[in-house]
């Protein structure tokens, strides 16, 4: 889905809501102003981003940033902003990513890295079926090797719309 079409879904959903209910809903400064944003080291530096990152890595930080150092835009994967990447010419070897959940007064977060064929997860969840879906789904793809991205799994059937 292009950003252009991501913005105007988001738009649309937001004119359905009741008009007490769009006033009520918590302020989500990062989604509003990072949904679709080129400039992701500008999310990475944010101080409720920037700090957690900090606490949670602490000296796998820097690898942290060097696998996510080939990313694309900032996605909304699961309601939470996703930021996900390789090391130069490292894709399906050394890769990262970063999911936010701007729901709350402070924004969420937890990371992941892909390494030397593990993954390791920074979370404040003990417990992995309390691991973000945007990290869960991730690690799905990296332990595909991105294949079904690419090549249709054998169990999935194409119906074509007429």
């Amino acid at each position: 889905m292009n950003n252009q079409a991501l913005h105007t879904g988001v738009l649309a959903l937001l004119l359905l809501l009741p008009m007490g209910a769009a006033a009520q809903a918590p302020t989500r400064p990062l989604l509003k102003k990072y949904i679709g944003n080129p400039d992701t080291d500008a999310l990475l530096r944010e101080p409720a981003v920037r700090a957690q990152l900090e606490a949670m890595l602490g000296k796998n930080l820097p690898t942290l940033i060097r696998n996510l150092n080939v990313k694309g835009e900032v996605e909304l994967s699961n309601g939470a902003l996703m930021l996900n990447g390789n090391a130069p010419h490292k894709g399906g070897e050394e890769e990262a990513i970063v999911c936010i959940a701007d729901a709350g007064p402070v924004p969420y977060v937890e990371a992941a890295i892909f390494s030397k064929g593990k993954v390791a997860i920074f979370t404040k969840s003990p417990q992995y079926d309390g691991v973000m879906l945007c990290v869960k789904d991730w690690i799905t793809q990296v332990n595909s090797g991105h294949r079904d991205r690419m090549a249709q799994p054998k169990n999935v059937q194409l119906t074509v719309a007429r």
